[in-house]
């Protein structure tokens, strides 16, 4: 598949994984029994709600955090930049705490706006208490490849992170934030981030 229509799939499929239904979270025993039930949960809300109003959007919001630890993946992006600007505590935390609540809203708008029509399940890998589940999700007859990150949390797997056709998403962000602070502050970058939800909450 070109690199120039994965870009739209990515967008597509990007966060098709990261909801599902709180009650069948105690269920989640592997990685992929949660990338799975998630896929499956997503395209039933999906489905209810055609297109996703808002009924579907605050079902989809008090479930996320059951399956996703944005607190990592906010992590991962952030802290290595946190110490290279030798920012305080309190700042660094304030930007991750901006850049999670983007990563959740994105997730809520971009499940309205796409599907995928079907995912194959390709393989797990546990490493202790890290996990990889590869996939390759197939949308309007294109297919991409998108690999969950996991990490165990309390006998619960959560996504921490996703690798869509090859780009990091959390080692994107965290070049995009480095190539931004060298002509801003990251009051600037934060003012960026709550300027895009601001726009995804207008939007209808």
């Amino acid at each position: 598949m070109a690199k120039s229509s994965s870009t739209s799939l990515m967008a597509s499929v990007l966060f098709l994984g990261v909801i599902a239904v709180g009650q069948a979270t105690e269920n989640f025993t592997t990685p992929m029994d949660t990338v799975r039930t998630s896929n499956e949960a997503i395209s039933a809300i999906l489905a209810e709600h055609d297109p996703l109003d808002a009924e579907g959007e605050a079902r989809v919001y008090q479930v996320m955090n059951d399956v996703t630890d944005f607190e990592t993946m906010s992590t991962g992006a952030i802290d290595q930049i946190c110490v290279d600007h030798e920012l305080t505590g309190e700042k660094c935390g304030e930007w991750k705490t901006v850049f999670g609540d983007l990563l959740r809203i994105r997730s809520i708008k971009g499940v309205g706006r796409y599907r995928a029509d079907r995912f194959d399940y390709l393989n797990e890998e546990i490493d202790g208490e890290q996990a990889v589940v590869n996939t390759l999700a197939y949308f309007e007859g294109e297919d991409i490849a998108l690999d969950y990150e996991l990490m165990l949390r309390d006998d619960r797997w959560l996504i921490v992170n996703y690798v869509v056709d090859d780009v990091d998403t959390a080692r994107s962000w965290n070049r995009r934030f480095i190539r931004l602070l060298k002509t801003e502050t990251v009051d600037d970058v934060m003012g960026r981030l709550r300027g895009r939800i601001e726009e995804f909450q207008t939007d209808s």
